[in-house]
């Protein structure tokens, strides 16, 4: 089949219109899908940097919800930080009512033993006093002054058949209730024959009497003092020190010595003992003890010697280091026992508050950290290092035993109080600032996303005004081409009108 010739004119027409048309379907396309880039074949360098920002927009935007769920998990932390702080100030409010509930009985502490016991000494014997008469009904008698407590007169009246065992046992029983006068036993002291058989000697077996006596009529002894054994006879030497701290206070040494200042004798070392604030010594039989004053504070001693032959010597080697007294609490008060159970149940309930505040597996007061990635890269990240706040963690123990009996173990118990709150305030500070931090970053990326997109769609999207306008127009030019294609071919009509 031969191919149908066009005049010139036809074709150009022809030609024009077809142009037309295909500018208006690209100009329909534009308007259609709202851009002028619908592929690399419109515009590469359009096409694929509109994509690369597209794909770290898409990429930002995935991150926006990890970062939203960082912000609710420091939100949980907040709120638990809220409500641990009010549960720690209703503790702190039981352990002030119990404060003004009143003490039980006062607290007394056991004596730490610390007593001397040296070896028994003979302290003196009878001077060359005139010999007992024996076989005559006479009175035999004569004074003892025991440690300066006042001259006690011991008397016997044998009768006329008396033997000399007769009369020292006479005197003896007399002696005895001399020495019970004064605060002591037979087991002190002793009466005794001395070496010719005729007169008596005093045996004393403890080192803390000192005897005065005054002869009597013919009781067989001569004006003598026998003075007792003292610390520093035992040591065999001055200068020795002893060294005591009460309650963790300062040392308080007391040196051993015949000076100013210095003890040698057992009593002395009580009286010295009772100027140390915190204690109360007493002396009895060589030995001291020493008792803790009735306080709660107050509930240890350390002691120590300068010299180890003190410690040996007056039998104190086992006191040497740091005792405490046991302390026995009158009944205790039933209101402070009720606040005290209280205050234990708000320290579980605080654990278990603790142990409740997480978000979606994460739990920033229970030791857990969180990690906030900021960028498509991970470069850019916030990690937030979580606390322990259960009781333990916030440095409040559970009260036990009779703790909350003693005001100063309350005392101990609101310091802990105080100091957890500060803990607290001072952690949801902390993690405001986290809080604000994740926020303003997530405001950031929204942002970003935003700018990113609406640079993306800058460089591909169509202005449907203009594509508006150019369709209007390719209209325009359309019917007029199609009106000269018509033209044209009238043209060619009028040679058929030859033939009509």
């Amino acid at each position: 089949m031969s191919d149908v010739v066009l005049s010139a004119g036809v074709r150009q027409n022809l030609l024009a219109l077809q142009s037309t048309a295909d500018l208006m379907s690209l100009t329909q396309n534009r308007l259609a899908t709202g851009k002028k880039v619908n592929s690399a074949l419109d515009n590469p360098g359009n096409f694929f940097t509109s994509q690369s920002l597209n794909n770290r927009a898409s990429d930002l935007n995935a991150l926006l919800d990890s970062i939203g769920q960082a912000q609710k998990t420091l939100e949980a932390a907040d709120q638990g930080i809220s409500s641990l702080t009010k549960l720690v100030e209703s503790a702190k409010s039981v352990a002030k009512q119990a404060l003004q509930a009143p003490q039980p009985g006062s607290t007394n502490y056991s004596a730490v033993p610390l007593s001397g016991n040296p070896t028994d000494e003979t302290l003196g014997t009878t001077g060359n006093g005139t010999t007992l008469t024996v076989a005559n009904a006479q009175t035999y008698s004569f004074g003892i002054d025991i440690n300066g407590a006042g001259v006690q007169t011991v008397t016997y009246t044998s009768d006329a058949s008396a033997t000399y065992a007769e009369i020292l046992a006479g005197l003896q029983a007399s002696f005895d209730a001399a020495l019970t006068a004064s605060g002591f036993s037979s087991t002190d002291a002793a009466l005794v024959s001395n070496a010719a058989g005729d007169g008596i000697a005093v045996n004393a077996t403890n080192a803390d009497i000192d005897f005065v006596v005054t002869a009597g009529a013919s009781a067989g002894l001569t004006n003598a003092t026998y003075a007792s054994t003292s610390m520093l006879d035992n040591i065999g030497t001055t200068g020795t020190s002893l060294t005591l701290a009460v309650n963790g206070g300062a040392n308080q040494v007391i040196n051993f010595g015949t000076g100013l200042g210095e003890v040698s004798t057992f009593a002395e070392l009580a009286t010295k003992l009772n100027t140390i604030t915190g204690i109360t010594a007493t002396a009895s039989s060589g030995s001291v003890g020493i008792t803790l004053n009735s306080a709660a504070s107050q509930n240890s001693i350390t002691i120590s010697s300068s010299n180890a032959a003190l410690t040996t010597a007056l039998g104190f080697g086992a006191v040497v280091g740091t005792w405490q007294g046991t302390g026995a609490v009158g009944a205790p008060n039933s209101t402070r026992t009720s606040l005290q159970n209280d205050f234990n149940n708000i320290l579980a309930q605080i654990d278990a508050l603790a142990g409740d505040a997480s978000y979606n597996g994460v739990n920033l007061l229970n030791g857990d950290d969180l990690k906030v990635v900021f960028n498509e890269t991970g470069t850019s990240s916030l990690t937030i290092a979580g606390v322990t706040f259960d009781s333990s963690g916030l440095g409040i123990p559970t009260v036990s035993g009779a703790g909350f009996q003693s005001d100063g173990d309350i005392d101990t118990a609101i310091a802990a109080v105080d100091s957890a709150l500060k803990t607290l305030r001072t952690q949801a500070s902390a993690f405001g600032a986290n809080l604000t931090t994740v926020q303003t970053r997530q405001d950031f990326t929204k942002n970003l996303i935003n700018t990113l997109q609406t640079g993306a769609d800058n460089l591909v999207l169509a202005d449907t005004n203009e594509e508006g306008a150019n369709m209007l127009a390719l209209q325009t030019r359309q019917q007029l081409s199609t009106t000269a294609l018509s033209l044209s071919a009238q043209a060619d009509q009028a040679v058929l009108r030859l033939f009509g």
